[in-house]
């Protein structure tokens, strides 16, 4: 078969190797990007690079995109002139994007939301929290918004000076912002790919670790780790993605679908938002869960059919960085050529490569030194250590026996995925949720 993967982000590598693996034809569109290096996945055989995708569109059997930020209108257009594009669409991108519009489309389809209000400015939204001074999450809303402003406010007083200092710093969102109501409680996401009939495969369950440091401290990173399952009955799954299935193959999505949300003390689940495309690293993870062909079920999703099998084994990933993650300003050339000493035949098909090339470079061959190749870092989102087995514990320490295999100079990674899970399993299960994930 071939295949056009269309990578915005420097993350779909993995992906386009496993493409390779089951023999099938890779063309591979990296969007260039100053935080992106141009040179990730150079060195690794049957992946041809291409500069403009659009030539190789009516080329593919299958064209899949890594994000939904760009190319979604175009996309469009080759997929009204019958190009299999397994990816969102303008609109369900926009539940994503434009995140008041996720938020309605879940009061349209009578799911209850937190309360939330919309700002023109970050001047407007201090003086609501001045005016209603309740605990807050604040997000932006625009079509290019900054992501990084995205913040949990402490208390009413800690937004407003997180706010201020937005202002003095002049870090102005492009577009609107939103205040969403806090709602304390567990975290606890769910997802699902849409074919072009509806839904297909099963539900899958999911816990994102979002902070750099252990102890979710430290900044923002998107996430550091996911422990996930795809799982018989879901209750999360029929409360708030199910309601949804229909419109969302009115209108057009194909692909992954997830919501996060807030499962509160009293058992009610909030959805807090939509990712409409594959996630980071949960894409990684369903890679090892995922049985046969790796797009076979794709092409047959944009048609219709489902053929999707997986593992209902409990699987996990873990981020593995180097510095400056996560914030990846630093120049191209102190973060790549670094080795990545202790790949293996052995441990390969549970590491995923993320900002990695080939390289020649110098290695021990018993007590000597030689130089061969190898893989070396292309960025600073380096891999994806995954795990599986029948509880998380054993998830969990399988993927950070991977982590221990190799080593990287500054290497980053998290310590403490799934560990949470041993607390807030029992209260999800007293309300029905998860019920199909155990930790020991």
């Amino acid at each position: 078969m071939k295949v056009l993967i269309i990578d915005l982000d420097g993350l779909a590598l993995a992906f386009a190797l496993e493409c390779v693996g089951a023999r099938h034809t890779v063309r591979y569109f990296l969007k260039p990007a100053d935080y992106i290096n141009p040179k990730i996945g150079d060195g690794f055989k049957g992946i041809e690079r291409v500069t403009n995708w659009v030539g190789s569109a009516t080329w593919a059997d299958l064209v899949w995109i890594s994000g939904n930020y760009d190319f979604m209108a175009k996309l469009e257009f080759f997929r009204d002139k019958g190009v299999a594009v397994f990816g969102p669409s303008v609109k369900s991108a926009n539940l994503e994007i434009k995140r008041a519009e996720g938020m309605r489309f879940f009061e349209d389809h009578d799911i209850e939301v937190p309360e939330f209000q919309q700002f023109k400015t970050l001047a407007d939204a201090e003086a609501h929290v001045r005016k209603t001074p309740d605990r807050y999450v604040f997000k932006t809303l625009g079509d290019e918004e900054d992501k990084s402003l995205s913040y949990v406010g402490k208390s009413p007083a800690d937004m407003i000076a997180r706010i201020e200092r937005w202002q003095r710093l002049g870090m102005n969102p492009k577009g609107p912002v939103m205040l969403q109501k806090f709602i304390p409680g567990i975290e606890f996401a769910v997802s699902r790919f849409v074919g072009s009939e509806g839904f297909i495969g099963q539900y899958n369950e999911n816990f994102e670790h979002k902070k750099l440091l252990s102890g979710n401290c430290g900044p923002n990173c998107g996430e550091a780790g996911t422990v996930m399952k795809y799982v018989d009955k879901s209750k999360i799954g029929d409360e708030v993605l199910g309601p949804l299935e229909d419109s969302l193959v009115e209108m057009g999505h194909l692909g992954d679908v997830d919501v996060n949300c807030i499962i509160d003390e009293k058992g009610q689940a909030w959805p807090l938002e939509f990712t409409t495309r594959p996630g980071w690293p949960a894409h990684n993870v369903m890679l090892r869960e995922h049985r046969g062909d790796p797009i076979q079920w794709m092409l047959d999703a944009c048609h219709g059919e489902d053929t999707l099998e997986v593992s209902t084994d409990v699987a996990v990933g873990i981020v593995v960085a180097q510095p400056d993650y996560p914030y990846s300003e630093r120049d191209w050339k102190e973060t790549e050529d670094i080795p990545i000493y202790g790949v293996s035949p052995k441990n390969q098909k549970y590491l995923k490569p993320q900002h990695v090339k080939m390289a020649t470079l110098p290695d021990m061959n018993g007590e000597g030194i030689v130089e061969r190749p190898m893989w070396a870092t292309a960025g600073d989102y380096v891999a994806v250590a995954t795990g599986m087995g029948g509880t998380v514990k054993q998830a969990c320490k399988r993927a950070y026996d991977v982590i221990s295999d190799i080593d990287i100079p500054d290497m980053i990674y998290r310590d403490d995925i799934g560990e949470k899970l041993e607390e807030e399993l029992p209260k999800l299960h007293a309300h029905g949720y998860a019920k199909e994930f155990n930790y020991t």
